[in-house]
């Protein structure tokens, strides 16, 4: 029988899950002013949107989602005022995802607190260790 006092697993799956919940309690403290009513998740979609825009098939592609979740979470945004769907002049038969100006904002806010946060690790760990962190990461994160 397991105690409720034992420690947590320590395997990378749990360590790499509280890393990114320090992260986002982070970004949530930082953004909590802002009336946006989103979820982490649709902070990193609008985060991952290129101001020129991009069509929904590939930033569902770039975001790792469905077409039909991607949707869900475009709708949000695009309720709440920080995206837009428009036709894509190239191909008139296809929409371009872009955020607005209050999207880019919260944005570039949010690409600070990503900066911030990564920044404040760098410092805990060093540079050579978070250089090496990151180059581990980058090398998981391409074996798609």
């Amino acid at each position: 029988m397991s105690s409720v006092n034992e420690e947590y697993p320590t395997h990378v799956f749990n360590l790499l899950g509280g890393a990114l919940t320090v992260a986002k309690r982070l970004m949530e403290a930082e953004i909590a002013d802002e009336p946006h009513g989103l979820r982490g998740s649709h902070l990193r979609l609008l985060s991952m949107t290129p101001t020129e825009g991009i069509r929904p098939t590939e930033l569902a592609t770039r975001v790792g989602m469905t077409k039909q979740s991607l949707g869900e979470f475009v709708a949000a945004l695009q309720a709440a005022g920080y995206l837009r769907v428009e036709v894509d002049p190239q191909d008139r038969r296809a929409r371009v995802v872009s955020p607005t100006d209050k999207g880019v904002r919260l944005q570039q806010r949010i690409l600070q607190i990503f900066a911030d946060t990564e920044q404040r690790w760098q410092d805990a760990v060093g540079p050579r260790q978070w250089a090496t962190f990151r180059k581990v990461l980058t090398r998981l994160a391409a074996e798609k």
